[in-house]
Parts: structure tokens; sequence; C-alpha cells
């Protein structure tokens, strides 16, 4: 895979951790503004680059702290569409806990069930007790 230019790649380190710092600071709105501004950063197509994953990741996860559970799917199928996102614990666990909370238990399992097979119940820690459950209750942990 190739890599980003270096000049690219640090404007893309910089507004990244300027998106961490905002949602460690609880501004999720903030975050995701920064993220989306590193994601324009990147040369086409998008997908190729390992940046695209953890940058569609970070603003699911944003989404979800916002409650927008359906911007939050998408975010992370784009993450998921990115680089190795197929085959990463975070996306996966992002996926299955989003589709689980619209209610869309069946297509979550899945996705909590490669999540935990790549991570353990360690990835289910602190807040996806009700996640690690449907496993247990569906036999397959």
């Amino acid at each position: 895979m190739n890599e980003l230019p270096d000049d690219i790649y640090a404007q893309i380190q910089s507004l990244s951790e300027r998106g961490n710092i905002a949602m460690d600071a609880g501004q999720p709105e903030e975050a995701i503004g920064y993220w989306q501004e590193a994601l324009k950063l990147l040369p086409q197509p998008e997908a190729q680059w390992d940046a695209a994953l953890w940058l569609h990741a970070s603003i699911g996860d944003a989404q979800r702290a916002l409650g927008d559970l359906p911007a939050a799917l998408s975010s992370f199928r784009q993450a998921e569409k990115s680089a190795d996102g197929y085959a990463h614990p975070f996306v996966q666990i992002g996926l299955g806990s989003t589709l689980y909370d619209l209610d869309e238990k069946e297509a979550a399992t899945e996705h909590l069930l490669r999540a935990y097979m790549m991570e353990g119940a360690d990835i289910f820690q602190p807040d996806g007790a009700v996640y690690l459950q449907h496993l247990k209750g569906q036999g397959l942990i």
C-alpha cells in the first residue's frame, strides 16, 4: 500500500489529534468537524488509506455519542470499506453495537462476534455488557 506524502500525513495527524482532544472534552460535534476536514485531505480513492478507516470510525463513535445512530452506522460502514476495516475490532464493535441499538439484532450478531473473536470480552468494556450478553444469549460464546 502506498504511503501518504509527509505533509498531508502531518496535517491529518494534527487534525485527528485536535478531534481526539475535542472528543475527550465532551465536544463530539467539534471533533467530527476536525475529522471530516482531515478526510478531505486524503487522495482519492479515499478508502485505500488507513487514515480513512480510523477517521470514519472516530466519526461514527462521535455520532453514537450524539445519539445519531443512522449516521454512525453509515460512518462505521465507510470505515469497514476502508483499508482493512473489515478486520478491525473497533470497527466491528461499532457496527455491531450500532446495529443492535437500531434494533437490528440479527445483523448485529455477526459484527459483535467478529469483535469478540478478535479481542475477547475486553472489547466490550466499559459500556458493552448488553452486547456481550446478546452473544451469550445466542449461545455463541
